[in-house]
């Protein structure tokens, strides 16, 4: 149990962890005026995440036998599918990653979110949360990890609130600092997005891998 838990904690960091949710947010905290729109982008992002993880759990369940039952055999041949699909999105990454002295550029849509609306915002945060591929395979494998360990339904409700809550945090983090802090961490926001994009595509390849590599191990010796 223990363990699939851990797994579980494991991918909701690195859900945390991917620069596109976190790019977007500061984004809007760099822009004047967006208040709503920030706000409506974590809405979205926590939302869409919650959605997912909880259709995924509770499909997993229906196909199981339920929350109490054994894992199935076709839950550990996913896992060792989605871990197959985590190392090769870090062999992804790994390629993306910019060289010495290369400049990163941001994607045009996110150099266009001055005109979005606070709609667009908060759609924006739902499909990257349900849409984006990379964390649609980590939303799956943190999904069947809770949905597999024997802790009933109140254990893995309890699972699914911590999973979002971590996954979730920098983004709700950094919208309720500015809140209270106002502009103060201006320079600190620029700082950080900088580094983020310039070393998360390093840093989300190792991560990946370890995490594919626990996956498809653990999917083979639950076989």
């Amino acid at each position: 149990m223990g363990e699939a838990i851990g797994e579980s904690i494991a991918l909701a960091v690195a859900l945390a962890l991917t620069s596109i949710p976190v790019v977007t947010i500061v984004l809007l905290l760099l822009e004047e005026g967006a208040g709503r729109r920030r706000l409506a982008f974590a809405s979205g992002w926590v939302l869409g995440t919650a959605v997912v993880l909880a259709v995924v759990i509770a499909a997993s369940d229906v196909l199981g036998g339920g929350p109490d039952a054994a894992p199935a055999r076709w839950a550990s041949i996913a896992r060792i599918a989605l871990g197959t699909g985590l190392l090769a999105l870090a062999v992804v990454d790994w390629r993306k990653r910019p060289r010495h002295g290369e400049p990163t550029e941001l994607p045009s849509w996110m150099q266009s979110l001055g005109g979005s609306t606070v709609t667009r915002s908060g759609l924006l945060g739902a499909g990257l949360a349900a849409g984006n591929p990379k964390n649609l395979v980590l939303l799956l494998s943190g999904g069947l990890a809770i949905a597999g360990a024997p802790v009933g339904l109140a254990g893995e409700v309890v699972g699914a609130v911590v999973f979002v809550v971590v996954a979730t945090a920098p983004v709700v983090t950094l919208v309720l600092l500015y809140r209270f802090l106002g502009t103060g961490p201006r320079r600190v926001l620029d700082t950080t997005n900088a580094w983020i994009v310039a070393n998360n595509a390093v840093v989300m390849a190792v991560l990946l891998l370890v995490i594919g590599v626990v996956l498809v191990v653990n999917g083979i010796a639950a076989l």
